[in-house]
């Protein structure tokens, strides 16, 4: 199996949506998302405090993904936790534009399972998916079911904008 297990999200995007785990820390990092960059990924976006990045040895993350080619945002987002919307719209605009334009993203937290895919349903809902089927599209790529609280759940629900 390549390392890292990247889940991908199928929908109608001219790019790629994919969820993981977070990479390798320390010493292993630069492997890890040379390898992202090597199998396709344009995009790394994590979803860690910086907390989290400090215990997992991942504070070289933001450089280390520019330095193997990849474009980097960081959404830090409590464990269980929502982020703050007037804050991470316009990033996720930018990652909405940039998977219409043929980009693909990963996105990643501790497990690859919570806030992970409350940002990726957030881009598959302002992109005109209905919250309920972005949801069981994340399960499904994911094979665990998701989001972790219905206070993530809730959360995407704003963005649903209905296409006629």
């Amino acid at each position: 199996m390549q390392k890292p297990t990247t889940y991908p999200i199928h929908h109608n995007f001219p790019g790629h949506l994919s969820t993981m785990p977070r990479p390798s820390g320390g010493a292993a990092l630069t492997a890890d998302l040379t390898s992202l960059r090597a199998r396709g990924t344009d995009i790394l976006v994590s979803a860690l405090t910086e907390r989290e990045q400090q215990d997992l040895h991942l504070t070289a993350e933001a450089t280390t993904a520019t330095e193997a080619g990849l474009e980097f945002h960081a959404i830090p987002i409590g464990d269980f936790g929502i982020p703050n919307r007037d804050e991470i719209t316009p990033t996720l605009t930018h990652l909405l534009d940039r998977l219409h334009g043929g980009a693909h993203v990963v996105v990643h937290c501790w497990a690859g399972i919570g806030r992970s895919s409350l940002l990726a349903a957030s881009l598959l809902v302002m992109d005109g998916v209905a919250p309920t089927t972005a949801w069981q599209l994340i399960t499904d790529a994911r094979g665990v079911t998701v989001p972790e609280t219905n206070e993530q759940r809730a959360w995407v629900d704003p963005f649903h904008v209905k296409h006629d």
